[in-house]
């Protein structure tokens, strides 16, 4: 990252996954790829210390629906004290709290709406400041939905519903001097929100569609994204508040134009506008960013889309899907792969064929999904296309990974069948689990390091 002499790209990582790569691998990862931020979607209560000493600048978060925890002084000193502060004492580079995920979200989190998160997040500030930890920004991350957008940039708007809160988390934000975090996601609000052209996402946009507001022209989604926000912060009275981008990716699968080859061209142009430090056209210089995500999480909630499971860079098995250059100098490489994954065995639970009692197949066909991670077989996914025999094999092998190859989760009314033969065709991959971090360590006789 020596390339971004005053902003960075850091990455995100979530574990909501059924088998989570071992956290010292996901260590290796990060300084193998010289990645310098790290932006924890939970406290990391459990591994944090794995990255002592690492010189890892880590952003940790409290979710929304952990506030019960901290709404109250004697309660938010605890845990700061056991989140934040401990690890610090024993070398963690903690730079950031972030106070819930997208509070006032009306699409992807709108079930978690908390309109405690304002005040939440004063909290932890003054309780921060009191014990001695004031060089901690504490922030909350936001998703375009908190705005109005239009056709214009230069129209866009905070929510009439949620504009009061929104007015009182800049307040506080300009006092303390904190960036405005904002979760970009360029092919969902290019499709559900703008309903452009999709070459619109790219910054090597083909089509020649652009848009123009004033003196200002957008060729790519990104640039016209960030500026919708700004023209918001600079009607709400802060022209000058920094922006930062907590989130931003482009998913393999389980979506419309979600794939490996969009996602590899997605960041080449994404990384090389990075380095370029020119910024947007209404906000000129180096931005600050975290790609998301780090990997794959397959238990991730799928009620507003099965691509949600699929932002990750690399699979949930430490291999990277596409080639990306996070040195940002444009090298058409892969990055390096996790070491030390250790795979379960080569096999996988078939559907053995028998259609005699149709009603008895769709019914474990369903009990296997509900369990397990279906969203390959979604409309336009990557295994979409697999006849009904193959479909019923992939939910009845996700399932069967997911229960760590236990034979008996193989059987299915009888209908199911263990096999040697990799029944994965074309871009569709039945995949095999890899060795939870629990699972190595008992293999291994290893002591857990948490």
């Amino acid at each position: 990252m020596a390339t971004q002499v005053n902003s960075f790209v850091g990455i995100t990582w979530g574990r909501q996954q059924s088998q989570e790569l071992v956290p010292s691998m996901v260590v290796d990862l990060l300084l193998q790829n010289k990645i310098p931020q790290l932006r924890l979607m939970t406290s990391g209560y459990d591994i944090i210390e794995i990255f002592s000493a690492t010189n890892i600048s880590i952003s940790v978060t409290m979710g929304n629906q952990v506030f019960w925890q901290a709404n109250k002084k004697d309660l938010a000193y605890t845990w700061i004290n056991e989140r934040i502060n401990d690890p610090i004492n024993k070398g963690v580079n903690i730079v950031e709290l972030t106070v819930g995920s997208e509070p006032f979200s009306n699409t992807f989190l709108k079930q978690a709406k908390n309109d405690n998160v304002v005040s939440v997040l004063k909290l932890m500030r003054e309780t921060l400041d009191e014990m001695g930890l004031g060089n901690i920004r504490v922030t909350t991350g936001h998703g375009m939905d908190v705005l109005k957008v239009k056709q214009f940039p230069s129209e866009a708007d905070f929510r009439d519903d949620i504009k009061g809160s929104m007015l009182d988390s800049l307040g506080e934000f300009n006092r303390t001097g904190t960036p405005f975090v904002i979760y970009l996601f360029p092919i969902h609000f290019i499709k559900e929100v703008l309903n452009y052209t999709m070459e619109f996402a790219f910054f090597d946009n083909k089509s020649g569609f652009k848009i123009q507001d004033g003196n200002l022209t957008y060729t790519n989604a990104v640039e016209l994204m960030i500026d919708s926000l700004a023209w918001a912060i600079t009607k709400a009275g802060y022209p000058n508040m920094k922006i930062t981008i907590g989130q931003i990716g482009w998913p393999t699968d389980g979506y419309l134009h979600a794939n490996i080859k969009n996602a590899e061209r997605f960041h080449k142009g994404l990384l090389k506008f990075f380095a370029s430090n020119k910024g947007t056209p209404l906000r000129p210089g180096p931005i600050d960013a975290f790609l998301h995500s780090l990997s794959d999480e397959n238990e991730f909630r799928t009620i507003f889309g099965a691509f949600q499971r699929h932002w990750g860079i690399y699979k949930s098995d430490g291999y990277p899907k596409y080639k990306i250059d996070f040195s940002l100098q444009d090298h058409d490489e892969y990055p390096t792969q996790a070491k030390g994954i250790v795979k379960m065995p080569n096999r996988w639970c078939n559907f053995n064929g028998d259609k005699s009692n149709l009603n008895l197949v769709n019914k474990n066909y369903d009990l296997a999904c509900k369990e397990a991670d279906c969203t390959g077989l979604e409309k336009g996914a990557s295994c979409d296309g697999l006849n009904f025999e193959s479909k019923v094999s992939y939910a009845f092998n996700a399932y069967f990974q997911k229960c760590k190859q236990k034979v008996e989760t193989c059987d299915f009314d009888g209908l199911g069948e263990i096999v040697a033969t990799n029944p994965s065709v074309k871009n569709c991959e039945f995949p095999i689990e890899i060795l939870s971090f629990q699972d190595q360590v008992n293999q291994n006789g290893m002591k857990l390091r948490i």
